[in-house]
């Protein structure tokens, strides 16, 4: 029961990750497709270089929300249906929340929407991370557009080295957490859930395997920052 939960909040973590909103904007507003350009993917920061600076951010912006969507969807789900308590889930069902994060950036990059193409993990990482934790918010913020700087606006060394340094600081708190018994529900976007949300070894998991994904995604990325041949997104200000 418990792995059969996992699957489902990670399948529907995955469908509202695959909806393919820089596809969208770009059909809707700019009658383009971001995946005939560039990097040929779906990303904010594709979208960026071919809707311009406005049109990045808001793709950016709509990928995160699906990203929280689907997290607060399965927490719902889990909290306010018998759900947790009929099948028994050990942990109340917090595993199989936090791993909505891991489904929803499955589906951004490998979409069922674009014959499983997308963007880069960028965006929902930042969300999975971020989005449920204020503190990990200011942190992403430091740590990505410190980054940014430090290499010239090349997006994807920001995101590797950001997305490296907010999961290890994730998996720190953590496991401080656990070994303290510490209820770090205060540090979380609460939004109502009275103390249910917290730092626990159920997010560190999440967290760690958004960001595989994120590296995966980057492969290529990575051979050209190795280079030297890595360019820049003019486009961020």
């Amino acid at each position: 029961m418990n792995v059969l939960a996992c699957l489902i909040t990670m399948s529907i973590g995955y469908l509202l990750g695959s909806i393919p909103t820089g596809v969208i904007i770009g059909r809707i507003f700019y009658h383009k497709d971001p995946r005939d350009y560039y990097s040929h993917n779906s990303g904010g920061t594709n979208a960026g270089r071919v809707f311009g600076p406005l049109g990045g951010v808001i793709v950016i912006v709509l990928d995160i929300l699906k990203t929280l969507l689907a997290f607060y969807v399965c927490y719902a789900l889990i909290q306010f249906t018998p759900w947790a308590t009929e099948w028994n889930l050990f942990d109340g069902g917090r595993l199989a929340v936090w791993l909505s994060l891991f489904g929803a950036t499955i589906g951004h990059c490998f979409s069922i929407f674009l014959r499983f193409g997308g963007g880069k993990a960028v965006s929902c990482f930042m969300g999975a991370a971020g989005g449920t934790s204020y503190v990990t918010f200011v942190f992403c913020f430091l740590a990505f557009f410190s980054a940014l700087a430090l290499k010239k606006k090349v997006v994807s060394f920001a995101s590797l080295v950001a997305g490296g340094l907010i999961t290890l600081f994730d998996v720190v708190l953590s496991i401080v957490a656990e070994c303290c018994q510490w209820n770090t529900s205060y540090l979380m976007w609460d939004f109502g859930t009275s103390g249910w949300l917290s730092f626990g070894w159920q997010c560190a998991v999440a967290i760690v395997l958004c960001y595989l994904v994120l590296v995966v995604r980057h492969i290529p990325n990575i051979k050209r920052l190795r280079a030297g041949t890595e360019k820049p997104a003019h486009w961020v200000k």
